[in-house]
């Protein structure tokens, strides 16, 4: 049975407005645009597992007809014949000085002339305009999702305790930019480096990327 074969739940909301989704017989949760929003940021945060071990795909759009405005759009892996997003967030920018943003980025704006370049108008706040999903909020596959982010999320601090958490370990290139894909440090390798006596530091230290040479890797839950 094909579990995602039913018409898909599709619901938007706008900044300052909420829906309402029931819980449990009577009780109604209410989910606001930042909730949809700040999901699907933690999820593109960690794009390479969703990609690899969730078959989602992300694009990150950072300039939406030289507006400047950002949009957010995550899928399933095609198969083709169904090709609709799961989340459609759109950003715009806002010159506030609060802490009411979700993120900083650099703000694009292209008006799509050769005689008028690119302009970077360098790092601004981000608020969430609009938020469209098209599963159910609380629905397994998305209460999955959000136990991957808070897995993902944690950071142990020796190599025991990831083989206790049964954590595998990715590997990116520790330079300012990652210079190729990452690796992943499977738990029996983990395993191998500890008999071996070696600690995080020494093991993180130790990592060299293949292209640049770089030593000293940024090492992620995996």
């Amino acid at each position: 049975m094909n579990v995602h074969a039913e018409k898909p739940i599709i619901r938007s909301v706008r900044q300052g407005e909420s829906i309402k989704l029931p819980v449990n017989g009577p009780t109604l949760q209410e989910i606001t645009c930042d909730d949809i929003a700040r999901l699907a940021l933690a999820m593109h945060d960690h794009e390479y597992f969703f990609s690899l071990r969730r078959g989602l795909r992300f694009n990150f759009s950072r300039d939406l007809n030289g507006s400047g405005i950002q949009g957010l759009y995550i899928r399933r892996e095609s198969d083709g014949k169904d090709t609709s997003h799961l989340f459609e967030i759109i950003f715009d920018y806002t010159l506030g000085k609060d802490d009411n943003f979700l993120y900083e980025a650099d703000l694009i704006k292209d008006h799509g002339k050769d005689y008028e370049p690119s302009i970077n108008c360098g790092k601004t706040r981000f608020v969430a305009r609009s938020a469209t999903i098209r599963i159910d909020w609380n629905s397994d596959e998305a209460q999955e999702w959000r136990s991957d982010i808070e897995r993902l999320s944690r950071s142990p601090d020796t190599l025991t305790e990831w083989i206790e958490e049964d954590s595998e370990m990715l590997v990116r290139c520790g330079s300012t930019y990652f210079c190729r894909k990452p690796a992943i440090l499977t738990i029996n390798d983990l395993r191998r480096h500890v008999a071996a006596g070696m600690s995080l530091k020494d093991l993180t230290n130790r990592l060299k990327c293949s292209k640049c040479g770089k030593r000293g890797a940024r090492v992620t839950v995996f």
